[in-house]
């Protein structure tokens, strides 16, 4: 879901360097390896974390294939004592480093990926859970194969008293989410009642705070359920197969959701979708696409 932004600069390296991050080693076999760069996780731990930008080049020495890291960054995180809109930014900052960490965690380890790929056993699955929960990591099957996943409710627990309102807000709504799964195997599995539940959740708290650190990532998961509810999945289709028309259990949850939420947002675009398809008598054509693209997805 995030991008880690790693650059380093002289002065932050020397920062570091002079507060015992990192210590030099130079075995001396070889004179053109250069010296290799020792992360002391001691030293770290014990740091008093005061700005964002020093929890961000924290992150960037701790190694992303080490659940000991994800300890590490949580405990700096909670010792913080900053203002909560800092902490919004700090936050940010750990939930993009869990999430590179959570999905490189197999990669790296290759005995855990292994056991997963190839056992059948409960036992082995638990323990490998129980691994993972201490550092917000549950362990999710899907698609006959296991993945990890960052745990919101992990989160909103460990964090949520240290964020904004609006930051407890996500979590809460994230935490809601997490415990029923939307789709999988491009298949939809939830009620299209449920679904346009989730549409009007988002779009009322993208109206409440705007000016929210992680705007963009709530405004994509609104576009996400928005263009799913109107345009359907490869396996749960919103045409029929055959006949290429608007089937009519989602004509009628098209109209039921403009008339449930009649100032929303959302179900102006609704009624503009609904309107364009009654000019084709509820046949699918290409302005169904242009429409996604400019009033869903660019909207």
């Amino acid at each position: 879901m995030f991008t880690m932004r790693i650059l380093f600069s002289l002065l932050i390296i020397s920062s570091l360097t002079s507060c015992n991050f990192i210590r030099t080693n130079n075995t001396g076999k070889n004179s053109n390896s250069g010296n290799e760069r020792i992360v002391d996780l001691n030293a770290i731990s014990q740091t008093k974390i005061v700005t964002v930008g020093g929890y961000r080049d924290v992150l960037h020495q701790l190694d992303q294939g080490d659940l000991k890291s994800i300890g590490i960054a949580a405990t700096l995180l909670k010792k913080c004592d900053a203002d909560s809109i800092s902490l919004d930014s700090m936050f940010f900052e750990y939930n993009d480093f869990l999430n590179i960490t959570t999905s490189s965690f197999l990669e790296n380890n290759e005995q855990v990926s292994s056991q997963l790929a190839n056992s059948t056993s409960k036992d082995t699955i638990d323990k490998i859970g129980e691994m993972l929960a201490p550092y917000g990591i549950g362990l999710v099957p899907s698609e006959g194969a296991w993945y990890l996943e960052p745990q919101n409710d992990y989160l909103l627990k460990n964090f949520g008293s240290k964020l904004t309102t609006a930051y407890r807000e996500y979590l809460n709504i994230e935490v809601q989410e997490q415990k029923v799964r939307f789709s999988e195997d491009c298949s939809i599995l939830i009620p299209l009642d449920s679904l346009a539940s989730r549409i009007i959740t988002w779009e009322n708290f993208l109206a409440r705070y705007p000016d929210f650190i992680s705007f963009k990532i709530a405004q994509d998961q609104y576009a996400q359920y928005l263009g799913v509810y109107l345009a359907g999945m490869d396996n749960s289709r919103v045409f029929n197969l055959v006949t290429n028309r608007l089937n009519e259990e989602h004509k009628k949850s098209f109209e039921s959701f403009i008339t449930l939420n009649p100032d929303s947002k959302s179900a102006e675009i609704v009624k503009a979708y609904l309107e364009l398809l009654g000019a084709t008598n509820f046949y699918y054509t290409d302005k169904v696409d242009s429409f996604l693209l400019v009033r869903v997805y660019q909207g």
